[in-house]
């Protein structure tokens, strides 16, 4: 087993110790080959300095790449550039591994002959030690699923994130990697994958834990973090698998319920939204492309479509 460890890191000095230590605790039996890839995108905290410090309790080296401030999905994109291994396991700065979990991912992933597995994730509390909230991954608990279970899964919902994820660099580089038009990697690199491969494995229990305590993360900024969501189905309907009408409309329908779901959360035209989730329910729109897209007015502050300029990462691709 050879694996690459790709650490995305912006502003994470409260958690770096607790990651450091989870990583150097999380294999029994230590891979063939490993190294550790820290991607800081731009800290203006003591990040790297603690990353520095305390990097030799790792079982393997570690490298720290430093860029100005771009986006998780741009940092998850050069971390996997430089891995020299063909296995990519993904992490967020302040998550942490499961006991095992990429042992185990690695050996679902291999004897199932897949390029991609995901599994599921916990919290732990910083209040307590880190390295006693890890749990354990069963290998005995998983699916294989071909590629269109997998889509229709993760259209319709995507309880997981980055961190949870095993790649193949081959494959991660065959759909481009993640979209840099979205500042998170975790819903457009699971979507990319299902259209790029026949089959996933999917692990029903932790792989890793989330910190409880983390102001400002994306998935706390509901409107953002659910317009992305729209974004990253609508890319995949309409720019990945275009002939693909079965998926358009999967896409076009799960994009009205959460737009009128959100619209009563956020207070944003509501009726509007779910006029549009009732039309959804009895027709099929003939420019599917169109309709979806008018769903992302729901998340916005200006009841508009477009991407507020607030919301839009430095660095974009055409991807």
């Amino acid at each position: 087993m050879k694996i690459s460890y790709v650490i995305t890191v912006y502003n994470k000095a409260p958690y770096i110790l607790d990651v450091i230590k989870c990583l150097a605790a999380e294999n029994s039996i230590q891979p063939e080959a490993v190294e550790y890839i820290f991607v800081d995108d731009g800290s203006s905290d003591e990040s790297v300095d603690l990353i520095n410090e305390h990097g030799h309790l790792l079982p393997s080296g570690f490298t720290v790449i430093e860029q100005e401030n771009q986006g998780a999905a741009v940092a998850t994109n050069v971390g996997t550039s430089a891995a020299q291994y063909e296995w990519i396991r993904l992490l967020d700065g302040d998550d942490i591994p499961c006991r095992e979990s990429t042992r185990v991912m690695y050996e679902i992933a291999t004897e199932n002959k897949v390029d991609f597995v995901i599994g599921s994730f916990g919290y732990f509390s910083q209040s307590e030690d880190a390295t006693n909230q890890m749990g354990e991954t069963n290998r005995n608990n998983y699916v294989v699923m071909n590629r269109k279970q997998s889509q229709e899964r993760f259209i319709k919902s995507f309880p997981h994130n980055s961190s949870c994820m095993l790649i193949k660099k081959s494959l991660f580089e065959k759909f481009g990697g993640a979209d840099t038009r979205l500042r998170s990697p975790d819903y457009t690199i699971a979507l990319r994958a299902t259209a790029m491969t026949e089959k996933i494995s999917l692990i029903t229990e932790n792989v890793a834990m989330m910190v409880q305590e983390a102001p400002g993360r994306l998935s706390s900024q509901i409107a953002r973090s659910r317009y992305d969501s729209i974004c990253a189905i609508y890319y995949f309907a309409h720019e990945l698998l275009p002939n693909e009408r079965d998926v358009a409309i999967a896409v076009y329908k799960r994009s009205c319920s959460r737009a009128y779901r959100y619209a009563r959360k956020l207070g944003n035209s509501p009726f509007k939204h779910f006029i549009r989730y009732i039309y959804s329910k009895l027709f099929i729109p003939s420019d599917l492309k169109k309709a979806t897209y008018n769903c992302l007015s729901a998340f916005t502050p200006n009841g508009l479509p477009e991407r507020p300029p607030e919301w839009t990462p430095r660095i974009q691709n055409n991807q």
